[in-house]
């Protein structure tokens, strides 16, 4: 008896330990996650959803039963030792000592807060999210939107796009008109346009369901011209984890971890878990197949490895990809990297060079239609503020020249990124942080005639409007 209260005594003081441990990491890799994602407090709270908080709660209960069993582990050992050197009445008399510990002891209340009162933030959290408590109104951004006297300056698309969710990432099928993009800050979901772009008569976004979506992040969507193919960024588990649901919240911390260990240490320690990682889908019968990794897909480069794998994007005729990574060998945090087809198969990574990538981060990057430009988002010192989309071109040798700012037009003191273009070449689009919006990321477009490298964007048998 007297063992079992030291036990209960140890196992409650090492629960206490590691909850505040465990609701302070938590917490910290939900919010910082959420907001360097979407741009915005209110989008990072929106994105809690059940099973974030199912999963938090989850976790604090394992967490307490770890500290009983190294509590039970640690009293083992001790009387264990102190029975081979013939002092186990010594010992028993020093737990005698312990005095029973009531149900009313500081450390299982302390311990019942942080079972409720962290999820019932987080819950309060979104309701505030969900009426604007922490944006801006969506009144303030519909001023701007859609109105044709604004051109020559960003206009942003319409409110059934954008919200207080991150929007972001356009991708567009051959038409023009059935556009693909990140929604509801972690989704994918797809719309149709009606009229004319400058009507922005878009139906409501339709969320793909399952398989595509789940309960981890799906970003970064890129459809193919004839709709049946779909590339997208996630950080879903893979191997035994795979189908285990409530492990969302996980993800984040794994993603944190990761980053730290990759940026300090030039090393992966979490494999596949918690890391963005391309993925295809293909549209068969009306229905989106099973995600699967782009390595395990045959006639796909192999980009995929145990760090940060994301961004991915092909040139016209499919034979070049373009994407981001933080994988050694590179000149920084994220790198644009490279791989080409030829007779059939894919060349190994190339990193494209200092004259492109830097010790900050470099991502998105896009070829043009006449493979002869690319645009990428970067953060520069002599940038307009935070990430900025630049444009390079490739010389006579095929090298990629420096960066090129596109200017006052697209950037802007907020986030400008994640490039794109209708297939007509005539509307050119990006997502971005900046007043007049919806308190988040948002879509925005400009005519591409007006933007740094329109020229270069011909291909045979397309006449620039």
């Amino acid at each position: 008896m007297p063992i079992t209260l030291s036990i209960k005594r140890l196992g409650l003081n090492l629960s206490v330990a590691l909850a505040m441990l465990y609701i302070i990491i938590m917490l910290a890799s939900l919010l910082l996650v959420g907001l360097l994602t979407t741009g915005s407090w209110q989008a990072a709270f929106l994105e809690i959803g059940w099973y974030t908080i199912v999963g938090f709660e989850l976790g604090f209960v394992g967490v307490l039963i770890v500290g009983f069993a190294v509590a039970v582990v640690f009293m083992f050992v001790e009387n264990l030792v102190h029975n081979l050197i013939n002092d186990w009445s010594k010992t028993t008399m020093r737990s005698g000592q312990s005095d029973a510990v009531s149900t009313r002891s500081w450390q299982v209340r302390l311990l019942a807060v942080c079972l409720v009162f962290p999820a019932l933030s987080l819950l309060v959290l979104r309701m505030l999210a969900s009426v604007g408590a922490f944006g801006v109104a969506a009144s303030t951004a519909e001023e701007s939107m859609q109105d044709p006297s604004a051109q020559m300056q960003p206009v942003a698309m319409s409110p059934i796009i954008n919200t207080a969710y991150r929007e972001a990432e356009p991708s567009f099928t051959a038409d023009g008109r059935t556009m693909y993009f990140n929604c509801n800050s972690s989704n994918i979901c797809v719309s149709h346009l009606t009229g004319t772009w400058e009507d922005g008569n878009w139906s409501p976004p339709e969320r793909l369901a399952a398989p595509i979506s789940s309960e981890y992040e799906e970003v970064e969507p890129v459809i193919n011209a004839d709709g049946d193919k779909l590339y997208f960024t996630s950080i879903r588990p893979t191997g035994l984890l795979k189908g285990i649901p409530f492990l969302s919240p996980f993800m984040n911390v794994l993603r944190v971890a990761n980053n730290l260990t990759t940026t300090r240490l030039g090393r992966s320690f979490f494999g596949g878990m918690g890391l963005p990682d391309v993925y295809v889908s293909y549209r068969v019968d009306g229905a989106w197949s099973e995600p699967q990794s782009i390595n395990d897909t045959d006639g796909e480069p192999p980009i995929n490895t145990s760090f940060a794998d994301h961004c991915l994007f092909f040139s016209d005729d499919g034979n070049e990809a373009f994407w981001t990574s933080t994988r050694p060998g590179g000149f920084g945090d994220n790198d644009i990297w490279t791989a080409r087809r030829v007779d059939g198969k894919w060349t190994d990574p190339e990193n494209l060079g200092s004259n492109v990538n830097s010790p900050g981060s470099e991502h998105t990057s896009i070829p043009t239609p006449d493979g002869r430009s690319l645009y990428v988002t970067a953060v520069r010192d002599k940038g307009f503020g935070g990430d900025d989309i630049y444009i390079t071109m490739r010389d006579s040798e095929g090298e990629w020249e420096a960066l090129v700012n596109l200017g006052s037009l697209v950037n802007g003191k907020g986030d400008d990124r994640c490039p794109a273009w209708t297939p007509d070449l005539r509307i050119f689009l990006f997502d971005s942080v900046r007043s007049g919006g919806f308190g988040a990321r948002d879509i925005w477009w400009v005519d591409y005639k007006d933007v740094l490298g329109y020229t270069l964007t011909a291909k045979t048998g397309v006449t620039l409007p």
